[in-house]
């Protein structure tokens, strides 16, 4: 279970670096806040002291609404404590956050992360079919080869870890 979390959680990181949501400016200090507050959270999943990371994320979605790995770590946090339609609410905004960068910049780690929250969501055919897509579309992509070879989240999306934080 840990180091499911623990590769999600680099995955989302290494996969949303450098990458914000552009038509909303966000102080240094609120940007440090929030992901401090992000990363406390994350600390408390690997403790399993959910309902601390729910508030330490909520807190963290007040301050950053528009960072959808916080709403996937959110909904992780919910799924964990059995809160299906919270965890699914909060998967849905990521899905359309990791959408909208995509439209926005065109880059290929946003379908990846939509496919990884489609498969959150219980989405796995489409998900699949993404990130098959994805390749198609961004042939050149280390992420998009990575990710769509049956060893990357095709081969998560199977682990019993994984499908006990996606809701149905």
């Amino acid at each position: 279970m840990k180091r499911l979390f623990i590769l999600v959680a680099c995955a989302v990181l290494v996969l949303s670096a450098g990458c914000s949501k552009k038509s909303k400016e966000v102080s240094a200090a609120v940007k440090a806040e929030a992901a401090s507050l992000a990363s406390e959270g994350q600390f408390a999943i690997q403790i399993r002291e959910f309902s601390r990371a729910e508030e330490l994320f909520q807190r963290a979605l007040k301050l950053r609404d528009d960072v959808p790995e916080y709403w996937v770590s959110l909904g992780m946090a919910l799924r964990r404590q059995d809160k299906k339609e919270g965890a699914r609410k909060a998967y849905k905004e990521a899905l359309d956050l990791h959408a909208a960068r995509y439209k926005e910049d065109n880059q290929p780690e946003q379908l990846s992360q939509q496919a990884f929250v489609l498969a959150l969501l219980g989405r796995t055919e489409e998900a699949l079919k993404l990130l098959q897509q994805g390749l198609k579309d961004h042939p050149e992509s280390p992420v998009m080869k990575k990710m769509a070879d049956p060893r990357g989240l095709p081969r998560t999306f199977q682990s019993e870890d994984f499908k006990s934080l996606t809701v149905l």
